[in-house]
């Protein structure tokens, strides 16, 4: 009777077991291994980006940025294509801390401008996944990338690729346009020429105020307007540009003098086609004092007199 009962209970035990390791092995083999990262493709139109997901074991950041640019080069799904044209070559990686360089030969600039814009795009944004980097730089044959007109394309981040995504590649504009930041002191202006994707949906004006408030990276270039500053709405009328910003303007400091920041934004927009003048609101009212030192009951205009002349452009 025992032995029965012996026999029955292993018999038991043996089904439990077989049960648990096939429960764990399937549940092993549905979790995808790795972390996850979004690589990206061209739209069935080749007109805007696609997102699609990888998993990658590798917790070194340059083998994660190898294989992500490596994975760029076979598209998942019927309705999507590989960015990059076949005769541009890999490009190597290097981390920096915060930065990745991305170093290509001379096939890099046979690219069409509308295929190099969202190539680009697409690199950046899957570089800036990798822990700790925000910026990602481009280099051709040793030197840094430059557009068309010569401009070098500079330090790269995630978020100046916003609009690369909304409508058709015809809809994607470049501009060359001087921003105007505060020095370390906080007692001038620093001119700061940048080349911006952006979509032509939205006016420049707007691009133009959102980069100042977003400030650089680049060197001796200094948060002249808070970043935590909204715009809540910008219009030109007959060459005015009138510009409403968030309580935050006046409330949240930088180091930068009254008329530094004031005139940031002033010269930024005024370098513009089409502006005069620039008249400042702070939840459309401009009936108030900056920092209890400047009527914005005004409209500002150009003041060069505030531009450190001994700061080479960036």
């Amino acid at each position: 009777m025992m032995g029965h009962i012996r026999k029955a209970i292993m018999k038991l035990t043996f089904v439990i077991i077989v049960i648990l390791v096939t429960f764990i092995t399937v549940s092993c083999s549905s979790q995808k291994e790795g972390t996850a990262y979004s690589v990206y493709y061209l739209n069935e139109d080749g007109t805007s980006l696609t997102e699609g997901r990888v998993y990658i074991e590798s917790q070194d950041a340059v083998s994660v940025a190898n294989e992500l640019i490596e994975k760029m080069n076979v598209a998942k799904g019927r309705h999507t294509s590989i960015i990059k044209p076949v005769y541009v070559s890999q490009p190597a990686v290097e981390i920096n801390g915060i930065y990745a360089d991305v170093y290509y030969d001379s096939s890099y600039y046979g690219m069409k401008p509308s295929t190099e814009v969202l190539y680009r795009a697409a690199v950046v944004k899957e570089l800036s996944q990798i822990s700790d980097v925000l910026y990602v730089r481009f280099y051709v044959d040793g030197k840094d990338a430059v557009y068309e007109d010569g401009t070098i394309i500079g330090n790269m981040s995630a978020d100046d690729f916003v609009d690369t995504q909304e409508g058709d590649i015809a809809d994607v504009k470049w501009k060359t346009i001087n921003l105007y930041f505060a020095n370390k002191s906080g007692d001038a202006l620093v001119k700061n020429s940048q080349r911006i994707c952006y979509n032509k949906n939205v006016s420049v004006e707007k691009v133009v105020v959102e980069q100042l408030i977003k400030g650089t990276s680049e060197a001796g270039c200094y948060q002249s307007i808070p970043s935590s500053t909204k715009l809540l709405s910008i219009s030109v009328v007959d060459k005015i540009c009138y510009v409403n910003f968030s309580q935050e303007f006046v409330n949240d400091m930088v180091n930068a003098r009254s008329n530094i920041a004031i005139y940031s934004v002033v010269n930024s927009l005024a370098g513009l086609d089409g502006i005069d003048g620039v008249k400042i609101m702070v939840k459309g009212n401009s009936n108030l004092m900056y920092r209890d030192v400047i009527s914005l009951d005004t409209v500002f205009y150009m003041n060069n007199e505030l531009i450190n002349k001994d700061v080479t452009d960036n």
